[in-house]
């Protein structure tokens, strides 16, 4: 497959997931976005688009560790009752 069609293919899914994320804010949502843009970052050849790539990535997975923190948190707190660790 062509470069340009990967990317086009790769911009097309994260504005999907973009919508999507915007839906539910689902913390695996943010991971993938922020996966699709770290790809996109790896392959293009262009520095500001890089750049841009890179930032991007890197605020989609300040989402995913913000909206995932509090869930693992919950998730602990309920495994200790359960458990009584």
């Amino acid at each position: 497959m062509q470069d340009d069609k990967k990317h086009e293919l790769l911009i097309s899914a994260i504005d999907y997931l973009k919508v999507q994320y915007a839906m539910g804010q689902s913390p695996c949502l943010a991971l993938v976005i922020s996966r699709h843009y770290r790809l996109l970052a790896e392959s293009s050849a262009e520095s500001s688009h890089k750049t841009n790539y890179v930032n991007q990535a890197s605020s989609w997975f300040g989402c995913y560790l913000k909206k995932a923190k509090p869930q693992a948190e919950a998730e602990m707190q309920i495994y200790s009752g359960v458990y009584g660790t």
